[in-house]
């Protein structure tokens, strides 16, 4: 029997939706299939912490390496739960990930939203291993931007108060903002399309600046759930280890697919309509030719039979 009483198989799709169930759009379509993928999205986020446990204790050393301070000096594991919450964010957008998990869990929830049948354990496998070295590279990038931009936020933090301190502050905080907003991007873009690194960032940076706005309402709505699910602490780590970075990474999912569908995705398929309908214009002017070339040979022929 695969699975533990069919609670964990990962071989199997997961249901399909009547032929003749209307289509839904936008919101509604959302919490169909949030209700209609529920223990899946369960699955995903426990396959998901699994192969990210080392993140988690790189994220949240790292933190605690860049800002020693002590929030809570009265309350030991209070201190230990807010940097953990702290630090754990950025595995749910995600900045500081595994990378070929990442892509193998991208995968397998854009499916989710683009409605596509998925086997969960192959998918996430064949699409980690097929985007090895691509998401290696990413995630090793990411970590080092955002060591870089942490330790300059820290260092200009430290600095008297004055103009010049609150315009840098300013543009580094924004600056991570869109880096973030890069990421509802980054990883879609690499399992649906063959991109080189650059391409990647550069498309991504293209959306976030472009889309700014909604970006950034997606990102607060991220951060307002993932700090919501914290309101109760024990509570808050249940959810965060069975569902809430499954969430998290099923809206921006979501949201960033119908983006790179106008963008790209009905950009190329006009594209190879257009490749199509000039081959079939081509060959049809080619066999007029062979068809007017064979009317001339008969035509000569019955000439000299004539003569």
């Amino acid at each position: 029997m695969a699975g533990f009483f069919g609670l964990f198989d990962y071989t199997r799709p997961g249901p399909g939706i009547p032929k003749d169930a209307p289509r839904r759009k936008g919101i509604p379509l959302f919490f169909e299939l949030f209700f209609r993928k529920f223990w899946n999205l369960v699955k995903m986020n426990l396959l998901f912490i699994l192969f990210n446990i080392p993140a988690v204790i790189l994220s949240f050393f790292t933190f605690n390496s860049i800002f020693p301070n002590v929030f809570f000096e009265d309350d030991p594991l209070t201190e230990l739960f807010t940097r953990f919450i702290i630090s754990s964010f950025f595995i749910c957008i995600p900045v500081v990930t595994v990378g070929p998990a990442q892509a193998g869990y991208t995968y397998v929830l854009r499916n989710f939203a683009r409605e596509e049948p998925t086997f969960l354990w192959w998918d996430f496998r064949d699409s980690a291993k097929n985007n090895l070295k691509q998401s290696l590279i990413v995630s090793f990038i990411n970590y080092i931007f955002v060591v870089l931009i942490a330790n300059a936020i820290k260092f200009y933090l430290g600095m008297e108060n004055s103009i010049l301190m609150l315009v840098v502050i300013t543009f580094l905080f924004m600056t991570f903002i869109v880096f973030m907003m890069m990421h509802i991007y980054i990883y879609p873009m690499m399992v649906t399309f063959e991109l080189s690194i650059r391409n990647l960032y550069k498309n991504a940076l293209i959306f976030a600046l472009m889309k700014f706005f909604p970006n950034l309402a997606i990102l607060i709505l991220c951060f307002l759930i993932y700090g919501l699910t914290f309101y109760f602490p024990f509570i808050g780590l249940i959810l965060f280890v069975l569902l809430t970075v499954s969430l998290i990474s099923f809206i921006t999912n979501f949201y960033a697919y119908p983006t790179l569908k106008k963008y790209i995705i009905d950009k190329i398929e006009e594209e190879e309509e257009k490749n199509d309908q000039t081959e079939s214009s081509e060959g049809n002017l080619a066999d007029s030719r062979e068809e007017n070339e064979n009317d001339r040979g008969e035509h000569k022929e019955e000439g000299e039979k004539n003569e």
